[in-house]
């Protein structure tokens, strides 16, 4: 199976695992942390992470999101990136139909 198919598989499991628990993951008060962008924003940006390191990063994880009309913004973590543990934030604005529009490494 090649490492596309396997993270595109993993996503969407961690994807539906994060629909069941997103009521108490988005009851906290505040916006740190908070998800609010769809789940097709958020897993485009998760693939074009992973796909951006030759499929080769360990985990991604969703940081946060934040819903727009124009693209929404999904922040995200990449694990064990360049073959080692490294870590590295990227920001996404993708439209809510999961075309992403910009990527670009945040720190």
């Amino acid at each position: 199976m090649t490492n596309a198919i396997r993270f595109a598989l993993i996503a969407t499991a961690g994807l539906a695992m994060t629909a069941c628990a997103a009521d108490s993951y988005n009851a906290g008060s505040g916006s740190s942390g908070m998800r609010q962008a769809s789940s097709a924003a958020e897993s485009a940006c998760m693939v074009k992470v992973n796909n951006n390191y030759g499929g080769n990063v360990r985990s991604v994880n969703v940081v946060s999101s934040e819903f727009s009309q124009a693209n929404s913004e999904v922040i995200v973590e990449a694990v064990g990136v360049r073959g080692g543990s490294t870590s590295e934030r990227w920001r996404c604005l993708v439209s809510n139909d999961g075309i992403v529009q910009d990527l670009s490494v945040v720190q």
